[in-house]
């Protein structure tokens, strides 16, 4: 947990007190990054049960995509019930969508040593992205359709 989440965060902190330009210049490279390891380890973690992926997404499937749905949904509703901008409610709405399967992940495969315990989040992950992606295309089209037409989001 402190190597996967606090270090990158504290390193990011630090970074960011020195030196604002330089943690402003790192922020895209350093998120690709990112994306790049949460797509390796849930990659990772669905090639070594590739045979089973299936079974797992049949046993699990349902109700990870209704919690993906339901996280997405809450997040960005929360977002503006507290009437928080769009944008702020779409990015908390990804912020709890997109939860942190990576570390689930590791917890679950290294920690644990257990593939039944990773058997969510493997499958969370994949529908995860799909839906995600879709919820933010539908989110911002919906509101540029809004801000076309005159009505308010």
């Amino acid at each position: 947990m402190v190597a996967i989440v606090l270090v990158p965060v504290g390193v990011g902190m630090l970074v960011r007190r020195r030196s604002d330009a330089f943690a402003a210049r790192a922020d895209r490279p350093v998120r690709i990054f990112s994306i790049v390891v949460l797509v390796a380890v849930s990659l990772g973690a669905i090639l070594g049960e590739r045979d089973n992926i299936m079974d797992y997404t049949r046993e699990v499937g349902l109700v990870v995509t209704l919690f993906c749905l339901a996280s997405l949904t809450l997040g960005y509703t929360g977002a503006r019930l507290f009437r928080l901008r769009q944008e702020q409610a779409i990015a908390t709405s990804m912020e709890v969508g997109i939860h942190n399967t990576t570390v689930a992940l590791t917890i679950a495969l290294s920690v644990l040593n257990s593939t039944p315990v990773a058997i969510p989040a493997a499958v969370y992950s994949i529908v995860m992205y799909v839906l995600a992606t879709a919820f933010g295309f539908a989110i911002t089209r919906t509101n540029t359709t809004q801000q076309e037409t005159g009505a308010h989001a």
